[in-house]
């Protein structure tokens, strides 16, 4: 006979915990199976979900973390989320990414970096921030209270901004270009400011001359440059203005000298200095209307034959125009010049209707800066013609010699104009020329060292020089 329990015993799950036959009495008179469940894989393959865990320490396999600091580094092998405060004494190495709406250090000074992607950093103006690299600013700048919106590269300086930063280029354009533009009174304290020495190179004939100097240009209103806005000294000695006279002829200022006004003549070994209106980099300044220098170089391979002949010509240029602009040099026609924004915005150098070559377009004649051009003329096969910018090669665009040959030249060289003709109409350079030279050949291996990091080169006694 079964031996029964006095007191039944009754078995009630708890937190987690779950029984099948929960609050059967058991008196052992029947057997009774109980089977005991916690809702959660708990072997040594299974991961267990809690709301919350609370205890003094944890033992991570091998890592203890007690609740109020890591004894030893931590790894996590995936994402690491943490809602609450962390704390770490030592270093801290995150091999992707960190993401936080707020992230704050603090050194001996201190970074913020907020969610929307602004940053702050120090707390006052008293704090000093070193970068050791460039930094890159999207927005506006804040300088002392004053909003800075853009750093402006406008030449013109029209816009008058009170929140633009003008850049040393625009500033130096402005001074250059705009003092000497299209304003009358501007243009006439320019002009007075205007006072150089030079000394002369040569003296022959009663003449001295000045190579490579120009005179300046009176503006609108102001009396034409003349003998009166110069001072001449012969070995120290001040010379008389009713005896000289003055002639600009391309690139050389003459002095001339009445012998019997001035009561000598002079002789090679005397040295003539002059002070007033040249002036200051011998650059030559083109309106694009009427402005041009000629020469008396026929650019052939025997002068006074007007063959072409393959030459190198290298100069420095600053375009007034965007659009299309006029030949900065050429031989009588426009068909045989370079020309600057021909067609839609290339260089085109031409030798004749039917035989000539375009380059791509280069930014470098529409921003009104200096830049250093240099063309080398290969006249009987235009593939091998070339085109160098700041020491750049421009890639040929595309090449027409679909009959007949380069033309033989009808004029001598003439800068600032594709002909030798002060009136004539669409056909003058707008900008500004400077150190213009033509070499024999192809002397395009030189590019960058004539470029010279945007500082002229002296090419005075370059081999194959020809006119200079």
């Amino acid at each position: 006979m079964p031996q029964t329990l006095k007191f039944p015993l009754t078995l009630t799950g708890g937190t987690g915990v779950t029984l099948s036959n929960e609050g059967t009495n058991f008196d052992s008179s029947q057997p009774l199976v109980q089977d005991i469940s916690v809702g959660n894989d708990i072997s040594t393959t299974g991961k267990p979900q809690f709301n919350v865990v609370t205890a003094s320490s944890y033992d991570l396999d091998g890592y203890t973390l007690f609740s109020d600091r890591w004894t030893t580094n931590f790894s996590a092998g995936g994402d690491f989320t943490i809602t609450g405060n962390l704390t770490i004494s030592g270093d801290a190495s995150v091999g992707v990414k960190v993401t936080a709406e707020e992230i704050i250090s603090e050194l001996t000074s201190s970074g913020t970096i907020f969610k929307s992607g602004s940053t702050q950093f120090g707390d006052d103006r008293n704090d000093t921030h070193y970068f050791s690299g460039s930094v890159y600013q999207s927005g506006s700048v804040s300088l002392l209270g004053t909003n800075i919106t853009e750093f402006s590269n406008d030449v013109t300086l029209a816009d008058g901004s009170s929140t633009a930063l003008a850049t040393e280029s625009s500033s130096l354009a402005y001074a250059t270009n705009e003092l000497g533009g299209s304003d009358t009174a501007t243009t006439t304290d320019l002009y007075l400011r205007k006072n150089y020495n030079k000394t002369a190179s040569t003296i022959s004939n009663n003449t001295a001359s000045f190579n490579s100097a120009f005179s300046a240009s009176s503006p609108a209103g102001v009396t034409t440059t003349s003998e009166d806005d110069f001072i001449f000294f012969n070995n120290g000695q001040v010379m008389e203005h009713d005896a000289l006279s003055v002639e600009q002829s391309g690139s050389t200022f003459y002095l001339k000298i009445d012998p019997s006004s001035i009561g000598y003549n002079l002789v090679s070994e005397d040295e003539i200095t002059a002070w007033g209106k040249f002036e200051s980099k011998g650059e030559l300044h083109f309106d694009g209307e009427y402005d041009e220098v000629n020469t008396n170089f026929s650019g052939s391979s025997a002068q006074g034959t007007n063959i072409p002949s393959d030459k190198t010509y290298s100069f420095w240029a600053k375009s007034s125009e965007t659009g299309r602009n006029q030949a900065p040099f050429g031989w009588g026609t426009n068909k045989k010049s370079f020309i600057f924004n021909f067609h839609a915005g290339r260089p085109l150098r031409w030798y004749n209707a039917n035989w000539y070559i375009y380059w791509d377009d280069t930014s470098a004649q529409d921003d009104g800066q200096w830049h250093h051009w240099m063309v080398f003329d290969s006249v009987n096969e235009l593939s091998g013609s070339k085109l160098y910018v700041d020491g750049t090669l421009i890639p040929i665009n595309s090449i027409i010699s679909s009959s007949g040959a380069p033309a033989n030249y009808n004029q001598n060289l003439t800068i600032g104009s594709y002909r030798n003709d002060g009136n004539a109409v669409n056909a003058h350079f707008s900008g500004s020329i400077k150190e213009f030279s033509v070499f024999s050949g192809d002397k395009t291996s030189n590019a960058s060292i004539y470029y010279n990091n945007g500082t002229p080169y002296d090419v005075s006694n370059e081999t194959g020089l020809q006119a200079y």
